[in-house]
């Protein structure tokens, strides 16, 4: 039988997407993805390089917000608003799907 917890939490959600920025969640944890590949990142020697390419890309990919902790959500929430042209509400709903 399958978990269905389980399965909803391993799917990648996507939560804002725009000319300029590509921010999904997988496994409760949301991120941005490389502009470069739509990839994510990951830390090479002493840089953050694509997962896709390995070119170097800006320390914000290589960073994640947990989205069950309502305080990291809150940074995340207040980075996306201030970045991005997203709306108040959007963030909030694309949460609850991701969660």
């Amino acid at each position: 039988m399958t978990n269905t917890a389980a399965a909803h939490r391993d799917r990648v959600v996507e939560i804002y997407r725009d000319d300029t920025a590509h921010v999904v969640a997988y496994a409760g944890t949301a991120y941005h993805l490389t502009p470069c590949c739509d990839a994510s990142a990951k830390g090479s020697m002493d840089s953050i390089v694509c997962r896709s390419c390995y070119q170097q890309v800006s320390p914000m990919y290589g960073m994640g917000w947990t989205l069950a902790d309502d305080k990291d959500w809150a940074r995340f929430r207040a980075h996306m608003l201030a970045e991005y042209p997203a709306s108040a509400q959007s963030p909030d709903e694309r949460r609850a799907v991701a969660l």
